[in-house]
C-alpha cells in the first residue's frame, strides 16, 4: 500500500503540464496516474500545481564574517526555504587553503547543518589555495561533493584565487567530473575604483562593483573554460549586459549561469535612497535596462538557473555600517519569495515549466542531483504544491526567516506555496509549519558531466517567460 496519494493536482514537471495523481512509498514516487490508487493517506491537490521541489544552488545560512554572521542559521533557513517551495539547497564548505584544512571544514558545516530540516548538499570552497588541483578534485569527491566554489576577487581578503590556478583546475573539470563555480568579478578594477573614493558610502556600491568588472572577469572564464573544454558554473550574474557578451562566445557547452531574482525584481536607483544600506550586496543591484537583458537572457535559456544567494543580515547590522560600507556585512533574503517573485513577473500558467526548469530541474542536471528536480516513478518524493490564486502582500511579518526585513516589503503577489514535502513527508502542510521532527540528509553528489551541445535540450530551449 502507498503510504500517501496527491490527487487531482495539475503536475508542471519542467516540460509538460497534466492532471494526474501522485502516489508515494518510502520516500518515493511510485506511480504517476489517473487513476485511484490505495493509500494510507490522501491530500486533495485540486485547483493546485504540483511541481517538483525546487532546488536552490546557491545559499549561505550561518555565514561567519568575523563579527557578523547571516541571520538565518539552518534551522531556520531551511523552514524559510520550504516555504518558499525548496526541499533541497546548496550551502558552502568555509575557504580552504590548505589540503589539511578540507576534512575539518567539511565536518564542521556538516554539524552546523544537522537541523536543516530539508536536503541539503555543499560547494567546496577555495581561497588562494596552496593543493595540487587533481588532488583538490579527488578530495572534494571523496566527501560527495562535485563542485569547487572560486573568487576572482576579495585579494584584500586573501580569498581570491589567481588565473593561473584557475586554468589549471579548469583543465582536469572535465576529466574528473567536477564543476568550478565563480564569483566573477575583475579585481584590479574594483581596487582601482575603490582608490579613486578615499570614503565609501552604500550608495558608492554601482561605481565600486561596476557591470564593467563583472563582465571582464566572466569573459575571461569563458575563454579559460572554451580553452580547456572544462566545466564552469558563474554564480548571481547580475550584469544582463555581460550575459549578452557570453552569448556572442556561444560557450553553452562549457559555461552555465546563474542568476537571481533580486537582479530581475530590483535595480539601482534603490542606492539613491537613504536607507540604501539595507540593499547592500555583490554583485551590487544593477540599471533596469541590465535587468532586461538578464530577463531576455533568462527568457532565451542563456541562463540556466536560478539561485537566491540567501544571505541576510539584521537592520541594524546594516544601519551602523552605513556610513562605512568596508565594513558592511553584503547580502539580502531571498528563499522564501524567490518563486513568487518570478512568477508574478507574467502570472500565466505557461511560465510555470520555465520557471521549474531553472530552478529544479536544470540545478539537479547541473550538479549531479540525480533523485531530485523531477516527477518521476523512483525519484525522491519532494514535492512542492503552489496555489496560483492566492493572494498575499509579502512582508517580514509573513515570512519565515530570522532577519528583521525583507528588501521586497509591501509587494503584492498572487500565489504561494501551501504544502511542500520533503521525500515523502509534509514540511508545510496547508499552510503550516509540520516539520519540526523531520531532518533533511546530506545529499552526496558523484562525478558529474555535463552534455555536449546535441545533448543540451535543456539549455538551448527557448523559454515562454
Amino acid at each position: 500500500m502507498n503510504d500517501l496519494g496527491i490527487t487531482g493536482g495539475k503536475i508542471f514537471d519542467g516540460f509538460r503540464s497534466y492532471i494526474a495523481n501522485i502516489y508515494i512509498r518510502d520516500g518515493r514516487i511510485t506511480a504517476i496516474t489517473s487513476d485511484y490508487l490505495e493509500s494510507k493517506e490522501n491530500y486533495s491537490a485540486v485547483g493546485k500545481y504540483v511541481m517538483p521541489g525546487l532546488i536552490d544552488p546557491h545559499v549561505h545560512f550561518s555565514l561567519s564574517l568575523g563579527k557578523y554572521r547571516s541571520a538565518d542559521d539552518f534551522e531556520s533557513g531551511s523552514v524559510s526555504a520550504a516555504f518558499g517551495g525548496i526541499t533541497t539547497y546548496i550551502d558552502f564548505l568555509d575557504p580552504v587553503t590548505h589540503e589539511n584544512e578540507i576534512e575539518e571544514k567539511f565536518l564542521k558545516r556538516l554539524k552546523e547543518a544537522k537541523n536543516s530540516h530539508i536536503d541539503y548538499s555543499f560547494h567546496m570552497t577555495i581561497a588562494h589555495p596552496d593543493i595540487d588541483p587533481v588532488t583538490l578534485a579527488k578530495r572534494t569527491l571523496a566527501l560527495g561533493i562535485n563542485s569547487i566554489k572560486t573568487f576572482t576577487t576579495y585579494s584584500t581578503s586573501n580569498r581570491m584565487t589567481d588565473n593561473g590556478y584557475i586554468l589549471d583546475l579548469l583543465s582536469i573539470t572535465r576529466k574528473y567530473g567536477i564543476i568550478e563555480t565563480f564569483h566573477a568579478e575583475d579585481d584590479a578594477i574594483i581596487l582601482h575604483r575603490s582608490k579613486i573614493k578615499e570614503k565609501h558610502l552604500p550608495q558608492d556600491l554601482p561605481f565600486l562593483h561596476p557591470s564593467e568588472s563583472e563582465a571582464s572577469a566572466a569573459m575571461s572564464i569563458v575563454t579559460m573554460a572554451k580553452l580547456t573544454n572544462g566545466q564552469a558554473y558563474i554564480v548571481h550574474n547580475s550584469s544582463g549586459l555581460s550575459v549578452q557578451m557570453i552569448k556572442q562566445l556561444d560557450a553553452f557547452e562549457n559555461v552555465r549561469l546563474e542568476t537571481c531574482p533580486q537582479y530581475l525584481v530590483l535595480n539601482d536607483t534603490l542606492y539613491e535612497r537613504d536607507d540604501a544600506y539595507l540593499y547592500t550586496l555583490v554583485p551590487p543591484l544593477r540599471s533596469r535596462l541590465e535587468s532586461f537583458y538578464l530577463y531576455e537572457a533568462l527568457k532565451d535559456g542563456s541562463i540556466s538557473t536560478v539561485g537566491t544567494d540567501h544571505c541576510p543580515f539584521t537592520k541594524a547590522e546594516k544601519f551602523e555600517n552605513r556610513l562605512n560600507y568596508d565594513s558592511m556585512p553584503n547580502g539580502i533574503g531571498g528563499v522564501e519569495t524567490s518563486f513568487v517573485l518570478l512568477y508574478n513577473k507574467d502570472r500565466s500558467e505557461k511560465i510555470i515549466n520555465d520557471l521549474v526548469r531553472v530552478q529544479s530541474v536544470n540545478v539537479a542536471e547541473t550538479f549531479g542531483l540525480k533523485n531530485k528536480g523531477k516527477i518521476v516513478v523512483g525519484a525522491d518524493a519532494d514535492i512542492a504544491i503552489f496555489d496560483p490564486t492566492f493572494k498575499w502582500t509579502i512582508g517580514i511579518s509573513n515570512l519565515h526567516t530570522k532577519a528583521d526585513y525583507t528588501p521586497y516589503e509591501g509587494r503584492d503577489v498572487i500565489g504561494k506555496f501551501v504544502s511542500v514535502l520533503s521525500r515523502g513527508r509534509f514540511v508545510i502542510k496547508d499552510g503550516e509549519f509540520v516539520g519540526k521532527r523531520l531532518r533533511g540528509k546530506f545529499v552526496k553528489r558523484r562525478k558529474v558531466f555535463w552534455p555536449t551541445r546535441s545533448e543540451m535540450p535543456l539549455f538551448t530551449r527557448e523559454m515562454n517567460l
